[in-house]
């Protein structure tokens, strides 16, 4: 009798705790990353640009993104952050590393240097990126507005400047804007993938004349 009487109070107790608002519950927490390009989807002929060296950034990221939480805009004057989506890592080192693996993959170069490099490594262009936004909305539709430049990487003068502006739709599922974003950083990517093979093509062929 008294064992059954022990066992009876040791159910009440855990069908106490489990119905307590201070018990354990379940992490429900998400996290994501964004996608580089693949090889397949790449789509810029780029044999000649193996020995070219690039330097990436300073890349500058707006304040609303420097956080964790996945960051949905409802409208220009509102977001919400979500309490259990997360990114993998800071959202502006994460952009940064896929748009150095993309520029890899596009201009077929391994010669990337990260900013701030030192004063003794050769750079032939630099790339400077300033996100104005870069998040998805209520409607699921992502946006990304970037305004980027390429720079000389001796003389440090500006070569190009322009603005990249795109967005995509969210595909269902939770990892849906973080492959829509990935998409618009493609975009961003071979913006200036092209406009450095331009300008290298430019800049042999002023060789050549002389």
């Amino acid at each position: 009798m008294r064992s059954r009487i022990i066992a009876i109070s040791v159910g009440v107790v855990l069908g106490a705790t489990a119905c307590s608002p201070l018990a354990p519950r379940p992490d429900d927490s998400k996290f994501f990353m964004l996608s580089p390009i693949s090889t397949a989807s790449s789509g810029i002929s780029t044999a000649s640009y193996s020995q070219l060296a690039l330097g990436i950034g300073p890349i500058s990221f707006p304040g609303y993104l420097r956080r964790l939480s996945v960051v949905t805009v409802n409208s220009p004057n509102q977001i919400d952050l979500s309490p259990d989506k997360y990114w993998g890592e800071p959202l502006e080192r994460n952009f940064s590393r896929v748009l150095e693996e993309n520029l890899s993959e596009l201009l077929n170069t391994q010669q990337i240097e990260k900013y701030p490099w030192t004063h003794n490594v050769h750079i032939d262009c630099q790339v400077t990126v300033d996100v104005q936004r870069f998040d998805t909305g209520a409607d699921g539709q992502s946006q990304l507005i970037a305004r980027w430049m390429v720079k000389d990487g001796t003389t440090g003068k500006d070569l190009y400047a322009s603005e990249t502006r795109c967005g995509a739709p969210a595909a269902s599922g939770e990892a849906g804007p973080s492959a829509a974003l990935s998409q618009n950083l493609a975009t961003l990517s071979r913006d200036i993938a092209s406009q450095i093979v331009q300008l290298s093509q430019l800049r042999s062929g002023t060789r050549a004349d002389r």
